[in-house]
């Protein structure tokens, strides 16, 4: 007899996502109107009801969608902080997976299962920051440090739904920025986890107990598709959070953060690996599995290291500073906006780029400027002649200058103040080979001279 997968039931629910999971919500953002349609087929399901259970600061509705009856209380909220929606999408896919299982039972989760959990999910909490894309609510405020003061609609609404749902387990959802790694590795850290401390003295009690062996329960299978892809979050305390807060009323608090993936611009690694592990965090509590986990194994779960990554690294690259010669690292980060700038200088030995490039015996020439002094159409030809000659950037009026190259251009409005790289500058330069050979760097591309 052929032996059982070790993570059937979470192949299970993976196999079930890649066929049924809300492909209108593949995008690098979400917005309040982009999640309605879904909320509207949800709330046709028989097995769900929806519910407006407060507003934001601009008058937009804050919903809430719950599923089963039973004496087990879940609650998970997503987009807290409106530019970080991997999440929202992914609750919304667990819900309809929990619908058809409904139905079908494809998830042999049991047929009364929601007898004996009763699911509440608030999906967005910050609808106002997501239309803008920010992180802070409509009054500026980042809703997640505002658990003691109550300034915010949004974070007082969360509050008073802990207090009547009175949870048993709560999921606080979050993105995380692309430049976390799994421990000292170069791997992203696709998802982090934490079992936040209710106290500065990080005393784990029965309720956190529960988180960290419900986290080992997550992770283990996530395993399986992210063998080097999976943190742990330093569990300082952090008086002003709600996480925190909310584990100091007695429930089991989980934070998941949603982090990069290689060659994943929407974040739909780690959309499906959510749905996974929160469903495995269900199976174990409805089995009590989560017993069968020690504290060994949540901190087996590599560090999620900050800025263990960069998006492009260069490795020993020489300058000149004034009189004195040396070799650097430089790394280089890209915004939302697609602008390349040098993010450090220096022995980058600790990180790891998405994309590394060796410089080894390769020297940055001074950064020089050519004055616009009328209007130019600038050709592929023409700007491959000016980098030949050492102008990486140009220096007047922009509306001069009609780029036709299909290259990145900067047109600076005064003569750059540097002519060495520094943290913060523009990723354009020059660098020559010891061989005289030249490759111009353009807002972080690399081109051939």
């Amino acid at each position: 007899m052929k032996a059982a997968h070790p993570h059937a039931p979470a192949q299970a629910i993976a196999s079930l996502w890649d066929s049924h999971h809300f492909s209108a919500l593949d995008k690098s953002h979400l917005r309040h109107a982009d999640i309605q349609p879904v909320l509207d087929e949800i709330a046709d399901y028989p097995s769900i009801t929806r519910e407006t259970i407060g507003y934001s600061c601009t008058g937009k509705c804050i919903e809430r969608l719950s599923m089963g009856s039973g004496p087990l209380i879940i609650l998970a909220w997503t987009q807290m902080h409106g530019d970080e929606p991997t999440a929202t999408a992914a609750v919304l896919d667990w819900l309809k997976l929990l619908h058809l299982n409904s139905t079908s039972n494809s998830l042999a989760l049991g047929s009364d299962w929601t007898s004996l959990v009763t699911l509440h999910i608030i999906p967005m909490l910050n609808p106002d920051g997501a239309e803008r894309d920010t992180r802070v609510n409509e009054q500026g405020i980042d809703i997640n440090r505002d658990a003691k003061q109550l300034q915010t609609p949004e974070g007082r609404l969360l509050w008073q739904q802990v207090q009547t749902l009175k949870p048993d387990v709560a999921f606080n959802l979050h993105d995380q920025n692309p430049y976390y790694s799994a421990g000292p590795t170069g791997y992203p850290a696709t998802i982090a986890f934490l079992a936040p401390a209710f106290h500065p003295d990080k005393h784990v009690d029965a309720p956190r107990l529960r988180a960290k062996q419900l986290i080992a329960c997550m992770a283990d299978p996530l395993s399986h598709w992210l063998p080097c892809h999976i943190g742990r979050y330093d569990d300082t305390y952090s008086l002003r959070s709600f996480g925190d807060n909310i584990a100091g009323t007695g429930a089991s608090t989980i934070l998941i953060e949603s982090g990069a993936h290689p060659n994943d611009p929407h974040r739909q690694v780690a959309r499906k690996m959510n749905v996974i592990g929160l469903h495995s965090a269900l199976e174990a509590l409805l089995g009590n599995l989560y017993q069968q986990k020690s504290l060994a194994d949540y901190y087996r779960i590599p560090d999620n290291v900050e800025d263990g990554l960069v998006d492009i690294k260069f490795s020993r690259v020489a300058q000149r500073c004034a009189s004195h010669d040396y070799v650097a690292d430089i790394s280089v980060n890209r915004d939302k906006q697609g602008r390349a700038t040098v993010k450090h200088i220096g022995d980058l030995s600790g990180q790891a780029g998405f994309t590394n490039i060796s410089a080894y015996q390769t020297t940055i020439l001074p950064v020089k400027a050519y004055q616009l002094d009328g209007p130019m159409v600038l050709t592929e030809t023409d700007y491959l002649a000016l980098l030949k000659q050492g102008f990486s950037v140009f220096t007047g009026d922009s509306s001069l200058l009609d780029n036709l190259s299909g290259l990145p251009v900067l047109c600076l409005p005064e003569p750059p103040a540097y002519s060495t790289l520094y943290p913060g500058a523009d990723a354009f330069w020059i660098m020559q080979d010891s061989e005289g050979k030249q490759r111009a760097v353009l807002n972080g591309k690399m081109i051939n001279l």
